[in-house]
C-alpha cells in the first residue's frame, strides 16, 4: 500500500489479491469482492438482498445491475461476482428478500479489518493491517479509471456526486499523456492535424508546467498572484498577464499584473466594464475559460484573443486570471490546459492562505450555538443522547474531511448505524472502545457547519454537541470574508446562532520555546531512543535502520524500544499539535 497525495492509503499491486488469500470464509471473501469489485460501502453491503440483482441483455451478452436501495443507482456486478453472490445465497438458504449479509456495517468495517491483520500476518506487508472499507472502493474506482472507464461512469455507479472526488485516485498525467489526450487522433479522422496548432499545444503544456512548478516556491497569496501573472508574461505565447481577486467589482479588485503599463491595463479593464458581458462572472459561475477577442479591446492593446480563467479550489472561485494571447484564438484545447491550470493556481491559494492563518499574530474567533439537525454531529448527539466531541479535523480530498470524535454515553453499535445512514458519511473506522467513550474516525462529504467553517480555510478549534445542542468555534484570519460565512451557515443550518466574535493573540513560539516544552515532558530514556532512532535513520523512506537494529544498538528489548518510541512520538506530536489551543479563553466554556 502507499499514500496518495491527500494522505490517505491506496492497495498496492497485488495487495488485493493478499487479502482475498488471507479470507477464511466465504463471506469474507464476499464482503472484500463486494467493496473492492462492485464499489459498495458496509452500509449497502448490509442492505443487499438478492432481490436488488438485475439481469440486462445487451448486444447479445447477459450483464448483471446491482440496484443500490440507499441512493437508488445501479452499481456494475461483474458476472463472477454475481455468480459466486449465487452460490453464497444458496448454500445459506437465503430468500430473495432476506438480507444477504444480515449484519450491522460495523461489523462489515471489522470483517475487513481482521482481514487485512490476517494477510499483514501471512505475508509480512505491515501496511495492510491499516486496510478499510474505504480502501476497498477507492480500488474499485482506481481500477475502472485505469482501464479507460470514464469518470462519468465511475461516479454513476459508484455512488460519488462529485468529480472532484474521484480526483485523488487519478495519476498526474505526463506530457505526452496529456498531448495524446489533447491532440487530434489522426487514425480516427481524415484530417492532418495541424503542426503549428500541434507545436502551440505543447509550448502551452510547457508554459503551465512552468507556472505550476514556480507555485511551491512561494508563501503568501500575492506573491502566488504575482508569480502567475510573470510567468506567463514572460512567456512567447502570452502578450500580458493579470488577476482580479473580486469578479463582482473588476475596477476595485486588482491583484497583480505584468507585461502591460497601468494606463493601458486600467484601458483595458474600462472597456470590459462597459461592455454587456461580464465575463468573469460568467467564468466564475460556469467554472470555464471564457474568452474576449481583440477587437473587444481598445485598439493597439493585445494582438491576440483575451482568455479568462477562474481560480477554483473545491467550492471557492478566489478569482480570475486575465491572459492575452500573442497571437490567434483560444482553442478548445489549450483552454484545457488553462483550467486545469487555474484549478492548481487556486489549490495554492488555499495553501498560502491556511498558512497566513497559521501564522497569524491575531485571529478573529466566532463562537456559535447550534440545534440544527442538518448538522448530523447534532442531531447524533440529540438522537442517541450523548455527547460528541471533535478532537481534529484533516483534509482528506476536495471537499472532504476526517474527522476524529469521542462519543460519550452512547452504545458504539448504535452509534455506528446511525451515522451509517447519512449519505455525507463516507466512512467509518472505530479507533478506541473504552466501554462509555470510544473515539472515532469519521470521513465526511457534507453534513456539517465543520464543512463550512473549513470550506473558508477556518479552523475549527472547538465543538462540543450534547443533547441535541453544538457548541463550536472557529478562527479565521482577518481577511476572511466573514459576513459570506454568516450566510452560508445561516443559509444551511437556519437554528444557528453567533454567540460571540472576538479577536484573539496567539502566543508568540520560537523553536527554543518548543525544544523546552518538549524536554519537559520527555523522560531521559525517551529522549534517548527518540534521538538515537533519528540519527539512525529509522524514520526516513527506505529506513535506514530497523527496529530490531536500534534495539540491539541500545541494548533493549524491542517491545521496549516500540513503547518508548511511540510514547516520545506521541509527545512531540502533542507539542506540535495541541500546545497552541491550551489556555485560549472561550466565552461558551468548552
Amino acid at each position: 500500500m502507499g499514500r496518495t497525495k491527500s494522505g490517505t492509503m491506496q492497495l498496492a499491486e497485488g495487495d488485493y489479491e493478499r487479502l482475498r488469500r488471507a479470507t477464511e470464509t466465504y463471506r469474507e471473501d464476499l464482503v472484500l469482492r463486494l467493496g473492492a469489485e462492485v464499489g459498495l460501502k458496509p452500509a449497502e453491503m448490509s442492505q443487499f438482498k438478492p432481490t436488488h440483482v438485475i439481469r440486462r441483455t445487451h448486444r447479445g451478452t447477459d450483464l448483471y445491475l446491482l440496484a443500490v436501495p440507499a441512493d437508488g443507482r445501479n452499481a456494475y456486478l461483474p458476472s463472477d461476482v454475481e455468480h459466486d453472490v449465487r452460490k453464497y445465497v444458496r448454500a445459506n438458504n437465503i430468500d430473495e428478500t432476506e438480507r444477504v449479509l444480515p449484519v450491522t456495517p460495523r461489523r462489515l468495517q471489522m470483517l475487513v479489518s481482521s482481514v487485512g491483520e490476517r494477510a499483514a500476518e501471512k505475508t509480512g506487508r505491515e501496511e495492510l493491517v491499516d486496510v478499510s472499507s474505504r480502501d476497498l472502493r477507492r480500488y474499485f474506482a482506481r481500477t475502472l479509471l485505469s482501464d479507460g472507464i470514464h469518470p462519468s461512469i465511475v461516479m454513476s455507479i459508484g455512488g460519488w456526486d462529485r468529480i472532484e472526488s474521484l480526483a485523488p485516485l487519478l495519476d498526474d498525467p505526463g506530457e505526452d499523456a496529456i498531448l495524446d489526450a489533447l491532440s487530434p487522433e489522426s487514425d480516427e479522422s481524415d484530417v492532418v492535424p495541424n503542426q503549428v496548432e500541434t507545436d502551440r499545444l505543447r509550448q502551452v503544456v510547457a508554459t503551465a508546467r512552468t507556472v505550476g512548478s514556480a507555485l511551491p516556491t512561494v508563501s503568501t497569496r500575492n506573491e502566488v498572484e504575482q508569480t502567475v501573472c510573470d510567468r506567463f508574461s514572460d512567456s512567447d505565447l502570452y502578450q500580458f498577464a493579470w488577476i482580479e481577486s473580486d469578479t463582482t467589482d473588476a475596477r476595485a479588485s486588482l491583484a497583480a499584473a505584468a507585461g502591460l503599463d497601468e494606463a493601458s491595463l486600467e484601458a483595458i479593464r474600462q472597456s470590459l466594464s462597459d461592455r454587456d458581458t461580464d465575463y468573469a462572472d460568467r467564468a466564475s459561475r460556469t467554472r470555464t475559460v471564457q474568452t474576449a477577442t481583440a477587437a473587444d479591446l481598445p485598439t493597439g492593446t493585445a494582438r491576440g484573443s483575451l482568455a479568462v480563467v477562474p481560480l477554483v479550489h473545491g467550492e471557492t472561485v478566489y478569482g480570475v486570471l486575465y491572459l492575452a494571447l500573442d497571437r490567434g484564438d483560444v482553442t478548445d484545447p489549450e483552454a484545457d490546459v488553462l483550467l486545469t491550470l487555474g484549478h492548481h493556481i487556486g489549490q495554492a491559494i488555499t495553501a498560502a492562505e491556511r498558512r497566513k492563518l497559521l501564522l497569524a499574530d491575531t485571529v478573529v474567533q466566532l463562537e456559535f450555538q447550534c440545534s440544527d439537525h442538518n448538522d448530523l454531529l447534532v442531531r447524533l448527539s440529540a438522537d442517541l443522547g450523548c455527547t460528541v466531541r471533535l478532537r481534529g479535523v484533516v483534509p482528506i480530498a476536495e471537499q472532504s474531511l476526517l474527522c476524529f470524535l469521542t462519543v460519550r454515553g452512547a452504545a458504539i453499535e448504535a452509534v455506528f448505524d446511525e451515522l451509517m445512514a447519512t449519505e455525507a458519511v463516507e466512512n467509518i473506522r472505530l479507533i478506541r472502545d473504552r466501554g462509555e467513550e470510544s473515539l472515532l474516525e469519521v470521513a465526511l462529504s457534507a453534513g456539517s457547519t465543520i464543512m463550512t467553517l473549513t470550506s473558508y480555510d477556518g479552523t475549527v478549534s472547538q465543538f462540543v454537541a450534547e443533547d441535541g445542542v453544538a457548541r463550536f468555534a472557529g478562527e479565521f484570519s482577518n481577511e476572511t470574508p466573514l459576513r459570506d460565512v454568516m450566510a452560508d451557515l445561516t443559509d444551511t443550518y437556519p437554528d444557528i446562532e453567533l454567540v460571540a466574535k472576538q479577536e484573539i493573540e496567539r502566543p508568540a513560539r520560537n523553536t527554543a520555546d518548543f525544544r523546552q516544552s518538549l524536554a519537559t515532558r520527555l523522560t531521559d530514556k525517551q529522549q534517548s531512543v527518540l534521538r538515537a532512532a533519528y540519527l539512525a535513520g529509522y524514520f526516513e523512506w527506505p529506513r535506514g535502520s530497523t527496529a530490531e537494529d536500534l534495539a540491539d544498538s541500545i541494548d533493549i528489548s524491542s517491545p521496549t524500544l516500540h513503547q518508548h518510541l511511540r510514547t516520545a512520538q506521541q509527545k512531540l506530536l502533542t507539542s506540535f499539535f495541541d500546545d497552541e489551543s491550551e489556555g485560549q479563553d472561550s466565552t461558551l466554556g468548552l
